[in-house]
């Protein structure tokens, strides 16, 4: 029986806390997107569709002007085409009736129909979600090719490289833009990102247009397996494409990991200046090898082993940043990093590549890197009055959550305490081995409620559980995170470490009839002043 178990598991409301509430860190995410923007400039029908492989037009006319893209019936207005996709609830040509009554002139299609109007242009194409892409970069006047854009793909490390990035082109001098999990940025105005780290295909030339309207030469973009999968960055003309690593996730859609490799290799096909790959992980060298077969694009690699052309040594880990080494055929560099952690060395690594290969000089290059912010939710050690240390992060994955651990093992002497679950309707299968990982690596664990969904917090809870005794008998269960997070907070003695992870910057907590506000700082700070209270 464990010495930690707590024989019922406790039961309290979650936080439901005001959204307005301007305790620790809030975005505004209001899109600055114009609606001139989204209706663009009209364009002739026969233009926009040049490079569409189009299988059947009816209707057609050629000196047709379109006004608007657009992929939901609800948005259309005169003049405007309608691309009806098949989406996961539902089918966009089930809609098709209700865009040509609000005004839509053409209408593009995959399915035969039942029916046609006259004065409506239809097209039938191969993959109604594949044009989307194509026809809004040809609407939008194929914007990143203005610009260097470089696309990021793995499990782990996107969303803290597209920050290192940023703010090292900014250093020199550039004005950048960032598309991503937590926010999309042009400069630093936020554009809602509708909860995707990918946009779908439209939105993306419509962000990256008004990227390019406010002067951004460069552009950095996470790309999700799902948006790969779903063409969301067709028509996207990538400069860079930088492979992170690949782990279990997303199993729930992908089904098999090389279904999952597949989507994200399909980034690197589009890219026309270089590929940098992580090569020490196992499918980053399989991707090597694919794409040194398939393309004539340069490839990269970068990681601790000998056999990369740019490594890092002797690392010497704080609880401030990282100390290292970068090597390469011609050269040796000491950095420091001001972000810590083993796994941050490797987005630093892959950001230097592409800031070198875009001709950033080393010395602005280290400079942004020793005064590079934290990002939000990734390895953020949290500034509270308590005998110890306490650790956000993001980590949802097994890989990130070993990672995680690993790194605040290298950085901190006390004990640690994690508190952790997972989330309801995703990969099953991650449960038990994240619940092995957090019984090997931490020293407590306290199994709590994430995002829960559609199921039963405990069946979640119990699968973790299943995977934690195999390793450890010092867990406990709490199913309510803020009350977890709370009994974590009273089993530190000074000198441990509090890590929460899984949520990272998320202000939600996603549950079966409902979506409550939820915010990790203000939960951590709020265990503390009850500890305080307490004493």
């Amino acid at each position: 029986m464990s010495l930690f178990y707590l024989g019922k598991t406790l039961m309290a409301g979650l936080l439901n806390t005001p959204v307005d509430r301007k305790f620790g860190k809030q975005y505004n995410n209001k899109s600055v997107l114009s609606e001139d923007t989204k209706k663009g400039q009209p364009m002739k029908l026969e233009k926009l569709i040049k490079e569409l492989k189009i299988i059947e037009i009816k209707n057609n006319h050629p000196d047709c002007n379109i006004e608007k893209i657009i992929y939901n019936s609800k948005e259309a207005i005169g003049n405007s085409l309608f691309v009806a996709i098949v989406g996961y609830v539902t089918d966009g040509h089930k809609y098709i009736d209700n865009a040509i009554s609000q005004g839509a002139c053409a209408v593009v299609h995959q399915n035969e129909l039942e029916a046609y109007q006259l004065e409506v242009i239809y097209l039938k194409v191969p993959d109604s979600r594949h044009a989307l892409g194509i026809l809004g970069s040809c609407f939008y006047d194929k914007p990143s090719e203005s610009m260097v854009v470089t696309g990021i793909t793995g499990t782990n490390g996107k969303t803290s490289l597209t920050y290192m990035l940023k703010h090292i082109f900014e250093k020199q001098g550039e004005k950048c833009g960032l598309i991503g999990t937590i926010q999309n940025l042009i400069g630093d105005q936020v554009v809602d990102n509708r909860g995707r780290t990918t946009p779908e295909s439209l939105e993306v030339q419509e962000i990256i247009k008004e990227m390019k309207d406010s002067g951004c030469t460069h552009l950095f973009m996470e790309v999700s397996s799902h948006g790969l999968a779903l063409d969301r960055v067709n028509g996207v003309d990538f400069d860079y494409g930088i492979f992170t690593n690949l782990t279990q996730d997303h199993l729930d859609y992908h089904k098999t990991f090389e279904n999952y490799f597949e989507a994200k290799a399909k980034l690197f096909y589009q890219v026309k200046k270089a590929n940098i790959i992580n090569g020490d992980d196992q499918w980053g060298r399989k991707l090597c090898g694919i794409l040194k077969e398939k393309t004539a694009v340069p490839v990269i690699t970068y990681g601790l082993g000998s056999d990369n052309d740019y490594r890092a040594k002797d690392l010497i880990f704080g609880a401030k940043g990282t100390e290292f080494t970068l090597i390469t055929s011609a050269t040796e560099e000491k950095l420091f990093l001001n972000i810590p952690g083993e796994f941050m060395v490797y987005n630093a690594m892959a950001a230097i590549i592409a800031a070198l290969e875009e001709g950033v000089p080393m010395s602005v290059i280290k400079e942004a890197l020793a005064t590079m912010p934290g990002v939000e939710g990734r390895m953020e050690i949290l500034n509270v009055d308590a005998p110890f240390d306490v650790i956000i992060d993001y980590a949802h994955s097994p890989d990130s959550l070993e990672k995680l651990l690993q790194s605040v093992r290298k950085i901190f002497k006390g004990r640690i305490v994690l508190v952790f679950g997972c989330n309801g309707d995703r990969d099953k299968e991650k449960r038990p081995i994240m619940g092995r990982i957090a019984g090997e690596f931490a020293d407590m664990v306290v199994v709590t409620s994430d995002n829960p969904a559609s199921e039963n917090p405990i069946d979640i809870i119990n699968a973790v559980v299943a995977g934690v005794r195999e390793k450890t008998d010092q867990y406990a269960t709490v199913e309510v995170r803020h009350e977890g997070i709370y009994y974590g907070a009273t089993l530190c003695r000074p000198g441990d470490v509090l890590v929460l992870a899984g949520k990272g910057h998320e202000k939600q907590e996603i549950m079966k009839n409902e979506t409550l506000y939820y915010n990790e700082w203000d939960t951590a700070r709020e265990a503390v002043a009850r500890l305080k209270l307490k004493a």
